[in-house]
């Protein structure tokens, strides 16, 4: 929750808030870093003040806005691939080089290759959380009398979350030429740079808006997530410190070294995998039958 669902979200806010303030020239790198603390505390206030039940509008009016921005995103991701639809087939050629042979990119065959792996794997999981059990207390909430349905949704939220939008990303970054630096640590600002160079800076302003507010309501749900848990464990009485201690994190986010923050948030991620997917395993079986009764209730009816 501190690390993929908080930190690593303000991070990206105050990242995107900074390269377009950037490309306009009005900040420097000097008062960038006096800016993000301000962007912290900010933060820090809003989600205090939302996940506390004090302002349930912002809520509304996110739960609008992200779609519509996803949607923006999209057809600005697919124009910066046509308009750079001869450099794709040359990306994708690059990408299957980088991932079967690492060692023409970096020197050295299993070091190369375990890092591409670890690279893929962690930042895939941070993405469609997949194997962490986070989506499944979003998915209990459904009003559903099918919960194989509603697994179902939640496959497909995975496909189009990684296969779709992130292939999108990687194609904006990869088709406008914009320099990559293997195995560094890069957030928002790559992106960004992927769109500016096709569209021009006007473009920024737009990418950081919609990038804050995805990053934002991840924040509120991963807050409403570890509320549930933290209640779990210790009762209701402990939710307003935590959620108090949680938007503090934001501040923390907004200042950390990016690289010392992924590494954090992947360790986080992994110690999460591990009850997680023995959990899995375990309700295997009861998971193959729900599946098979529920595809022979559907021939039956039809």
């Amino acid at each position: 929750m501190f690390g993929t669902g908080n930190a690593t979200q303000v991070n990206t806010i105050t990242t995107a808030i900074d390269s377009a303030l950037y490309n306009y020239n009005i900040i420097s790198p000097d008062s960038a870093k006096t800016l993000n603390v301000v962007i912290g505390i900010v933060l820090a206030g809003l989600i205090a003040l939302i996940l506390l039940g004090g302002i349930k509008r912002i809520g509304q009016v996110t739960e609008k806005l992200v779609p519509f921005m996803a949607i923006v995103y999209i057809l600005l991701a697919l124009g910066v691939v046509i308009i750079n639809i001869n450099h794709v087939p040359a990306v994708f050629s690059s990408i299957i080089k980088g991932a079967f042979n690492p060692a023409s990119v970096t020197g050295g065959v299993v070091g190369s290759f375990f890092m591409s792996m670890k690279k893929g794997v962690s930042r895939g999981i941070f993405s469609n959380e997949a194997g962490l059990g986070t989506g499944s207390i979003a998915h209990a909430c459904a009003d559903t009398r099918k919960p194989v349905k509603q697994g179902f949704f939640g496959i497909f939220e995975v496909f189009v979350d990684t296969i779709v939008i992130c292939t999108l990303t990687a194609l904006v970054i990869l088709c406008s030429g914009v320099s990559v630096g293997y195995g560094e640590a890069a957030g928002a600002e790559l992106t960004i740079s992927g769109f500016t160079a096709t569209y021009g800076g006007w473009v920024s302003i737009f990418t950081a808006v919609a990038m804050c507010c995805f990053a934002f309501s991840t924040i509120i749900g991963w807050g409403l997530y570890g509320t549930r848990c933290i209640e779990f464990l210790f009762g209701s009485h402990v939710n307003k410190p935590f959620m108090l201690v949680y938007s503090l994190v934001a501040i923390v986010g907004a200042t950390m070294n990016l690289g010392l923050l992924w590494s954090i948030a992947e360790t986080f991620n992994g110690l999460m995998v591990i009850p997680n997917l023995i959990a899995v395993f375990l309700l295997a079986g009861v998971v193959v039958k729900m599946v098979k009764e529920y595809f022979d209730k559907e021939v039956t009816e039809n």
